[in-house]
């Protein structure tokens, strides 16, 4: 397949699939939220459902921005095509 529409279509190409950060400062942002995670839990052990569903609740409020960051990125990646062609 060549195209990027065929693996578009094909589900050669999924944008949310694609592997996550492997930056030093993403791990440590990562390590960190997971140590503080474990720092409450053990510090208040009457909270961990309540901690679990917070933890929950912060990964879809970052899933759903995650993706109108990839909608508002493609709708601009368009706009600058059609502005390209348009200027010929």
């Amino acid at each position: 397949m060549g195209s990027l529409l065929e693996k578009l279509y094909y589900g050669e190409l999924s944008p949310c699939t694609m592997p996550t950060p492997t930056t030093g400062k993403y791990i440590k942002a990562k390590d960190d939220a997971e140590r503080y995670k474990a720092d409450i839990i053990a510090k208040y052990p009457g909270c961990r459902e309540l901690i679990e569903q917070y933890a929950d609740a912060v990964h879809i409020t970052a899933a759903c921005e995650s993706l109108q960051d990839f909608e508002r990125g493609f709708q601009i990646g368009a706009l600058i095509m059609l502005d390209v062609l348009s200027s010929e």
